[in-house]
């Protein structure tokens, strides 16, 4: 009879393979998500015209994957409770079980995007808070529009993501920042490079419906995908 032992040892090295791969949101489901928090959260301004807001979730994973069920999703919060909240733009801020919001706080001479409003402070924002209520959950974060190069991606501006984005690594479950479209004042800058800056930290997405869910790739020499770049910036390709 032959030695099971080498059998063993690929069976052992198989399984400590994928105990170390990164898990990873399904993107079929992270599309219905999107459509989800469009459809019970979006902001919108009195005329009804879409505004920019961003939430994130920690739930439990597997509602991350193919057994995501809306009938059982966020089911503790309160989506007029949460509109209410992100529309005040004196607070703009939304603190739930699985769920926090952010629409854009004013203050007199500047106002605060809804991206550093859910990250910052970067070491007790509420999405640290959020992630330690469940360590191995899923957790995503949405933005209706891209982060801002000018504030939320400049690494040594106040209002910066990038120190979040650093601590959001520690989390052991699964991670996606997402976002819808691009912020208008950004579609000809270089956001080739500048989305390499969640790259390094987090896996980025793009969904623009239900049914068009994109990963936007760019880690190490790997370019951005073209779907995650405005068109002009494409055809540079």
């Amino acid at each position: 009879m032959k030695s099971m032992a080498p059998l063993k040892g690929l069976l052992l090295l198989f399984l400590l393979s994928q105990s170390t791969k990164p898990q990873t949101v399904d993107i079929h489901t992270l599309g219905r998500i999107v459509s989800f928090f469009d459809q019970n959260y979006k902001r919108v301004d009195g005329d009804g015209h879409p505004r920019q807001y961003a939430l994130a979730i920690n739930v439990p994973k597997d509602q991350c994957q193919q057994n995501f069920n809306q009938n059982n999703f966020l089911t503790r919060e309160n989506a007029v409770n949460v509109r209410n909240a992100i529309t005040d733009d004196t607070n703009a801020l939304y603190q739930g079980a699985e769920l926090i919001a952010a629409g854009t706080r004013k203050k007199k001479r500047y106002n605060i995007h809804s991206e550093s409003l859910l990250l910052n402070p970067a070491g007790n924002s509420p999405t640290t808070k959020l992630l330690n209520k469940r360590k191995d959950g899923c957790s995503v974060l949405f933005s209706f529009n891209s982060p801002c190069v000018d504030t939320c991606l400049d690494a040594t501006g106040k209002h910066n993501i990038i120190d979040a984005l650093k601590n959001w690594t520690e989390h052991s479950g699964i991670k996606a920042f997402v976002f819808k479209d691009f912020w208008k004042f950004d579609t000809k800058k270089d956001l080739q490079t500048k989305f390499k800056q969640i790259v390094a930290h987090v896996p980025l997405y793009r969904c623009v419906s239900e049914t068009q869910c994109y990963a936007c790739e760019g880690e190490g020499n790997t370019p951005i995908n073209v779907h995650c770049l405005p068109s002009k910036q494409n055809s540079e390709l």
